[in-house]
């Protein structure tokens, strides 16, 4: 494991990136069973099924606050 982290290092550096993205999911709801979507939950469990315009405005507020886009 050591040398694969060494390989790794001296070819791509140790700058760890991400993209500033906000992502802002408009249901809980889905179809699909991959289990990919953390945030995905069967109807029984949610409070509601959709963001309101106003959480959807709070989410994107907060995401440029904190510079992402």
């Amino acid at each position: 494991m050591a040398l694969a982290a060494a390989r790794r290092d001296e070819t791509f550096g140790t700058r760890v990136t991400y993209s500033p993205k906000v992502f802002i999911p408009l249901t809980f709801l889905c179809n699909d069973t991959c289990g990919y979507c953390t945030f995905a939950q069967p109807p029984a469990r949610v409070d509601t099924l959709f963001l309101e315009p106003e959480d959807v405005l709070k989410i994107a507020r907060e995401g440029a606050r904190k510079g992402c886009h």
